[in-house]
């Protein structure tokens, strides 16, 4: 494990670099997406880009290697000097993004916590969404609430009253440090680790949630531990109505749970998240939606995941995945009927 995780950081900071980038170019022939349509498709409405945010504790270490939050849910920095980072490219191009926001951040305490709502305060007041997001065995703050600890991310290993109890009281924290409104206008949901199963579509639905992005069509990991997520068997990249009796029947949704996927694409085989980390696949990954996807009765959503731990080091700084993530929003804006918009925004137009 150790020499895999030195192997994926060598070629981390390797095609982070402007030579590296330009190899990762000359074979971006290499990416391919599946099961999406072709260029004869009909583009009468707009691509909306969905840039969307995993909102937790943990940062970037200075040989680029990830902390976590479930490593280090104590290091708060990843929610204030993250989300900073983010809302400050963000407002610079005037583009809107969704937060989903882990309460872990309500555990923290003093002038950490008051810098904490102070920046989701701004990324609320600057017209970007706040959505839920859910870490059970590293959020401090459900912990807390609900007097248990939890030894899994995944749903896979909580039944349905033990879903719909973690999603309420995530709820409720909300409404209790940033008031009635912002619980209120929660519609949009993550699971941690894309771990998403039919229970919690059920609880989901229950607790008054509209819309799920946990989805990254293709592709399953962890399948042996705490973290684990399957959506193998989805091969659509369209939105879909959440199926309650198995959530990975997209042709067959029944439920008022609408489930935009985070975009997939395969790099030589390799499946992948549009993701900032991967650098100028990620712009290749667009083009490839933006010309082959469906737009003749209703717009693309093109929603791309990244992490507010991974847009700061320990010291606050922006980090290399900010930069890359800033040169996609150029990338992008170059496009005729390229929108950006809020999940909420996007479910509006979808429904």
């Amino acid at each position: 494990m150790k020499i895999r995780l030195t192997i994926k950081l060598f070629l981390y900071r390797f095609f982070s670099t402007s030579f590296g980038k330009a190899i990762l170019k000359s074979l971006d022939f290499g990416v391919k997406v599946e099961n999406l349509g072709n260029e004869t498709s009909q583009k009468n409405h707009q691509f909306f880009v969905v840039l969307t945010v995993d909102s937790e504790s943990g940062y970037v270490g200075k040989d680029e290697r990830r902390i976590w939050q479930r490593e280090n849910p104590t290091a708060f920095i990843g929610y204030s000097s993250g989300i900073r980072n983010l809302t400050k490219i963000f407002d610079k191009h005037k583009v809107k993004a969704t937060f989903f926001l882990s309460t872990n951040c309500f555990s923290s305490k003093g002038k950490e916590y008051d810098k904490i709502k102070k920046e989701i305060g701004f990324a609320i007041k600057n017209g970007h969404e706040i959505g839920l997001h859910l870490h059970p065995d590293s959020d401090l703050a459900i912990q807390k609430k609900l007097s248990r600890k939890f030894k899994a991310t995944s749903a896979f290993f909580y039944d349905y009253e033990e879903k719909l109890q973690i999603i309420n009281a995530a709820k409720e924290l909300v409404r209790q440090h940033l008031g009635n409104k912002a619980a209120e206008k929660l519609t949009s949901f993550r699971w941690g680790n894309w771990a998403l199963d039919s229970d919690g579509a059920k609880a989901l639905g229950k607790a008054g949630f509209k819309i799920d992005s946990s989805a990254t069509p293709g592709i399953k990991g962890h399948t042996n531990d705490a973290m684990k997520y399957d959506w193998s068997r989805v091969s659509t990249h369209y939105p879909w109505k959440l199926n309650l009796d198995n959530y990975q029947a997209a042709a067959s949704g029944d439920s008022g749970n609408m489930e935009i996927p985070i975009a997939t694409f395969e790099f030589f085989g390799l499946k992948l998240r549009a993701d900032p980390v991967n650098s100028v696949l990620l712009n290749k990954a667009c083009a490839e939606y933006y010309k082959n996807a469906d737009r003749s009765n209703k717009p693309f959503p093109f929603v791309v995941i990244t992490h507010s731990s991974e847009a700061t080091y320990l010291d606050g700084r922006p980090t290399k995945a900010v930069k890359d993530l800033e040169e996609f929003i150029l990338f992008a804006k170059n496009y005729d009927k390229v929108k950006f918009v809020t999940l909420q925004e996007a479910y509006e137009r979808l429904s």
